[in-house]
């Protein structure tokens, strides 16, 4: 979508002062959308935290308690990452969310890696993207009832 208008109209109501564009059409920028999420954390780190928790605005309490464990562990708080539930946001593209989050890291957590435009992996493979190092893995509810998919990942999740 452009928002470049030589619609005089559109103009005149905007601005009560005389406007003037210096060079030819080919030299102005097309000013391109801005990107918002309403995310979890601080992002300190540059680490992002994707879930998928439908019905939830970020994430139920009992697995934000389950990740504030993790990142504990790892000597981590929540002001030092980002969590983005995917289950609100309509269309999510790895290069947005490198875009915006600026990350370092990204954990998909029961996520699969093509939604962001990925190759897939097998879960607990880490892969770097473009500079960012990627980690898919169980999604939380799965960590939390099975024993071993937690051993799995945490072993992982240490050098991570």
């Amino acid at each position: 979508m452009s928002l470049l208008s030589n619609n005089a109209q559109a103009l005149h109501i905007l601005f009560n002062e005389e406007l003037y564009a210096i060079g030819t059409p080919k030299e102005h920028k097309v000013v391109q959308k801005s990107i918002q999420f309403d995310y979890l954390g601080g992002n300190n780190r540059f680490f992002l935290l994707l879930v998928n928790c439908p019905n939830e605005k970020y994430l139920k309490k009992h697995h934000l308690d389950l990740l504030l464990k993790i990142l504990q562990a790892k000597g981590l708080q929540l002001e030092d990452v980002a969590i983005l539930n995917t289950a609100n946001q309509p269309e999510l593209s790895f290069k947005d969310l490198q875009t915006f989050f600026a990350c370092a890291k990204i954990c998909l957590f029961g996520i699969a890696p093509a939604t962001l435009g990925l190759a897939n992996t097998a879960s607990n493979e880490p892969f770097t993207q473009e500079g960012v190092r990627v980690l898919a893995t169980f999604s939380l509810t799965e960590l939390e009832q099975t024993q071993h998919k937690k051993v799995a990942f945490w072993n992982v999740m240490k050098a991570f």
